[in-house]
């Protein structure tokens, strides 16, 4: 049982590893494939997107219009909890248009708080991310 429990530990921090690796290549489909089919988005300032037809309308624009710069600075929690895994993070998002123009720092100090279930093939899959700034809007 702590064998599984500490490979499903590695397989969760591999996916905020996988969630960069999508942001930072535009992978988008990278990106889409981590997400569960009723998964839950909450972006800061937004109303939150349910089901992965909502997240692909809200985040398509921005991987076609932007080149994404993320940064997880630290993994500061990974819970397992039988078929539900958590993750608290800290990291740092750029933005730079595509189009041109100068780079925006989006989430210069973030965080981030992520929900996972295992699914049935023994992966894992994001149901809900909530992430949001330490800094007070400008």
């Amino acid at each position: 049982m702590e064998k599984e429990r500490k490979e499903d530990i590695t397989a969760i921090k591999d996916m905020l590893n996988q969630y960069a690796i999508g942001c930072n290549t535009g992978n988008f489909d990278l990106w889409m494939s981590l997400w569960a089919d009723e998964g839950t988005q909450m972006p800061p300032d937004a109303p939150a997107r349910k089901g992965k037809r909502q997240i692909r309308e809200g985040m398509k624009p921005v991987f076609d219009d932007m080149k994404l710069d993320i940064a997880i600075k630290s993994v500061d929690d990974v819970e397992v909890h039988g078929n539900l895994g958590l993750t608290r993070c800290k990291y740092t998002l750029k933005l730079t248009p595509k189009a041109g123009g100068d780079a925006i720092e989006a989430m210069p100090d973030g965080k981030a708080l992520t929900l996972f279930r295992k699914q049935k093939d023994g992966s894992w899959k994001i149901i809900y991310d909530c992430f949001n700034s330490n800094l007070p809007p400008t």
